[in-house]
């Protein structure tokens, strides 16, 4: 629960049988993400404009309980996305499980997609499978080998899960430059690095360059053990959209009682007698006298 602009905010459980949390999601959302979420539903409650994007809301229903009213929001949140990342030894276009990590990242996949069966909350919207090739060797063959990844992943998913038939998953691929290597090369510790991003940021052709890494015995083996492999690689990257269901509770001010008008101040004139004044005129008490 939380408070958005004096206004008590929970956020609930929508769909259908809900899990523990079956993933260890690679993309953790930040807590101004659901603060949106919140603040969309807040907003909504008030009538007021806002630029709270990527939500979609509906209001479900409204009551008073107690001193507050009570509204129900769904509310769809469109920026959600679960990343795993394969490793491949070179030339290799199967995947292997015993290759660094995979086994863990296909444990993890294997459990959010068995979740999406489960869980009526999320909607995927596309997923997208890109393979990798690092630059090492000949780029034509680095590009059908990269493309090859992302085939063979996709064909590996269909065969366990029926991916294909159940979502919209398109393959890409990308055959990574030895440019594409200057951020590793600068947060590691090899050896003569200003030669070697000199060497990386020319403009000879990628042969050249893996030419005169090679001649560079430290450097290239650096690369072949620690910059080149995570290059070679298969990313999976699903969209999906979440349903959840936020309630706000809004204090029901009570209407301030009327205050009651001073009476008329009394005052007596010269001759003893009890003068009212009044906003049309003044009224004299004549003593009983009958005769005006």
């Amino acid at each position: 629960m939380l408070f958005i602009r004096g206004r008590l905010v929970r956020l609930l459980l929508f769909g259908g049988k809900r899990t523990k949390r079956f993933i260890r999601v690679k993309k953790i959302h930040s807590l101004s993400a659901l603060f949106l979420v919140f603040a969309a539903a807040a907003y909504a409650n008030t009538g007021e404009s806002a630029s709270i994007q990527k939500t979609d809301t509906t209001m479900l229903s409204e009551k008073i309980e107690g001193n507050y009213l009570v509204r129900r929001y769904k509310v769809i949140r469109d920026n959600d996305d679960a990343q795993y990342s394969l490793k491949y030894s070179v030339a290799a276009s199967n995947l292997s499980a015993l290759t660094g990590g995979n086994a863990t990242e296909l444990a993890d996949l294997d459990r959010f997609i068995e979740g999406l069966k489960r869980d009526t909350s999320l909607h995927v919207r596309r997923i997208v499978i890109t393979g990798y090739a690092s630059p090492d060797g000949n780029p034509e063959s680095n590009k059908a080998l990269a493309l090859s990844r992302a085939q063979k992943f996709r064909e590996l998913l269909d065969s366990r899960y029926g991916l294909s038939t159940a979502y919209n998953v398109s393959v890409d691929s990308d055959a990574e430059s030895w440019s594409d290597c200057e951020e590793a090369v600068a947060k590691s510790s090899i050896a003569d690095r200003a030669r070697v991003e000199e060497i990386l940021a020319s403009s000879a052709s990628d042969a050249t360059k893996e030419l005169q890494l090679k001649r560079m015995p430290q450097v290239w083996n650096m690369f072949r053990t620690q910059i080149l492999p995570p290059m070679r690689r298969v990313e999976v990257n699903i969209y999906y959209n979440q349903d959840m269901v936020v309630e706000v509770h809004t204090f029901i001010e009570k209407p301030k009682a009327a205050l009651q008008p001073k009476p008329a101040p009394r005052r007596e004139c010269c001759c003893g007698q009890v003068v009212e004044d009044d906003i049309i005129g003044i009224i004299v008490d004549m003593g009983g006298h009958d005769d005006y």
